[in-house]
């Protein structure tokens, strides 16, 4: 990937095929915060600057290493995973494993000091309300959904 040797459109193939899924695993089930998320953006910039031969010192904007590395944004690939394994739990009959533990909402015990952690379906929540379930049911309307959820700013 530091290679001067290797052209650019290689470099993004192997970062999209290979760093990408590295750095996004098991993303969908991260109840994701905007310390986690701005964390992977700066790991992403790091690997875009060393590709190009920049240090931070350069002082060149986040935006114009993008352009010239043209790879896929962690951000929006985490939200694109997040969205659709929403809807694929969704979709899955009652007793499954992993529906229960997404509808789950415990109830005993003491609430501890401070504020309210996050909850993975918080995202979902804030966005549609609290019937998106509901609406994740239909496949053809989730898809839909999909861009404006992966576009919009936290």
């Amino acid at each position: 990937m530091k290679s001067k040797d290797m052209p650019m459109k290689y470099k993004q193939k192997v970062f999209d095929m290979c760093i990408l899924p590295i750095l996004t695993y098991g993303s969908q089930t991260w109840a994701l915060t905007q310390k986690l998320e701005q964390k992977l953006a700066i790991c992403q910039r790091s690997m875009e600057r060393s590709m190009l031969h920049v240090k931070r010192l350069d002082k060149i904007r986040n935006e114009s290493l993008r352009k010239e590395t043209n790879i896929t944004d962690v951000k929006v690939k985490i939200r694109k995973l997040k969205w659709k394994w929403a809807g694929h739990v969704c979709r899955q009959k009652q007793d499954r494993w992993a529906k229960r533990v997404t509808e789950w909402y415990p109830r005993e015990g003491k609430r501890s000091r401070g504020r309210q952690r996050i909850r993975w379906s918080d995202d979902f929540v804030k966005m549609m309300g609290a019937t998106w379930q509901r609406l994740a049911r239909d496949r053809d309307a989730w898809k839909e959904m999909e861009e404006a959820f992966v576009q919009r700013a936290y």
